[in-house]
């Protein structure tokens, strides 16, 4: 296996220069802090979950290399000196987007592709937490587009290698995405879902090691970087892209 492994010193990691407490209503979100770049962001540290830094730096990156829109992400340097997530704050959210999808008044068209895209990618890294305040609906140019955030309770939290799929029927996300099939039947495009999972088949296990080297060494034991690695080399990572694609399609997965 090849090196991996970082110095702290190597990563292009960005100050704190203000905290404070998040009030978003999650126990995920430990803070927003103020960056020496002018812009705030919201910090995933190891508590409660110890996996979170490292699934979020991961699936961020990952979605982003197979079809999803995330917002920036840094290594974020804490006023204790310690090394976090952060995601760049957002505005121009629309809030409770669904009813207004449920209204009319956000043509459901501009997201569908999207929250298809999704929610494929949320079954691939074992996602139970993506209820419907968890995709970022914002006004573009013309219409609206999703950005997805959120993947604390994703990926490691749930151990190496992932727990087999389907997501359990009373999670966030297979909530939230049979709310959006009742208020819109037609929403849930199965060859967008299949794109993104097929481009998950095609990223090679370098990519991996590659978004891995850009975040601190802490974030990950030995033991589990290793099983990573060896889970995304091995046939079962594609054995369960072929099994989330026969669930979608049959419905087992929805």
């Amino acid at each position: 296996m090849e090196k991996t492994e970082v110095a702290a010193g190597d990563l292009f990691s960005i100050k704190a220069i203000r905290c404070d407490p998040a009030n978003l209503g999650t126990a995920d979100c430990s803070c927003i802090c103020r960056c020496e770049d002018g812009s705030d962001y919201a910090i995933k540290t190891d508590k409660p979950i110890p996996a979170a830094p490292h699934s979020e730096w991961l699936c961020y990156h990952l979605g982003e290399r197979v079809g999803l829109a995330s917002p920036p992400c840094r290594v974020v340097e804490l006023l204790d000196k310690a090394l976090f997530f952060g995601s760049r704050w957002e505005t121009g959210e629309v809030k409770s987007w669904w009813l207004k999808v449920q209204s009319g008044k956000i043509d459901i068209d501009d997201l569908k592709s999207s929250l298809s895209r999704i929610f494929a990618f949320d079954l691939f890294v074992h996602n139970p937490d993506r209820h419907l305040r968890n995709f970022l609906i914002r006004k573009q140019r013309q219409g609206f587009a999703v950005i997805a955030m959120d993947y604390s309770r994703a990926w490691l939290a749930n151990g190496v290698p992932p727990p087999d799929i389907p997501l359990l029927p009373g999670c966030n996300t297979i909530q939230a995405h049979r709310i959006l099939a009742r208020i819109q039947p037609k929403f849930f495009v199965f060859d967008e879902a299949k794109t993104v999972l097929s481009n998950i088949s095609k990223v090679k296990t370098i990519e991996i090691k590659n978004i891995i080297q850009r975040h601190p060494t802490q974030w990950l034991s030995h033991n589990e970087l290793t099983g990573i690695i060896d889970w995304w080399e091995s046939p079962k990572r594609e054995q369960r892209i072929t099994k989330i694609l026969t669930g979608l399609s049959d419905g087992t997965c929805r």
